[in-house]
């Protein structure tokens, strides 16, 4: 979906405001992401676009969209929300994303994010040992 598209239905009253900001987002971190100005984004904020790239639904990669809400990949990836299909949590400040690399392990959105290999697990209460 295009930003013109995004405005036009959040003026219908469709969408809200958030994912108009969370599209402009992605977008202009996706642009930056994969050019020679790389490094204008955050370090940890790199670091969890290429983790959320490679622990994504692999079918949402292959078509070009999210299965759940059709936003665009990777750009969806590079913003801040949390995604629908539950991939993925909301971006982590620089402190949790931190605690997350050592411990694999953390509580965002109201579920618990482990990291397993390579595979994002996620469940509702506290199971992990």
């Amino acid at each position: 979906m295009s930003l013109k598209n995004h405005l036009v239905n959040f003026f219908k009253g469709d969408v809200p405001f958030i994912d108009v900001w969370y599209y402009v987002q992605g977008n202009y971190r996706h642009k930056l992401f994969y050019s020679k100005f790389k490094f204008l984004i955050r370090g940890y904020i790199r670091e969890q676009i290429s983790f959320r790239i490679a622990v994504m639904n692999k079918e949402c990669y292959n078509n070009g969209e999210c299965i759940k809400c059709g936003c665009a990949t990777t750009a969806l990836q590079m913003c801040n929300k949390m995604c629908k299909g539950l991939c993925y949590p909301s971006m982590m400040n620089k402190d949790q994303w931190d605690y997350f690399k050592e411990i694999k392990l953390i509580y965002l959105d109201e579920w618990y994010w482990q990291l397993e290999g390579d595979e994002l697990i996620r469940k509702k209460e506290h199971w992990f040992s």
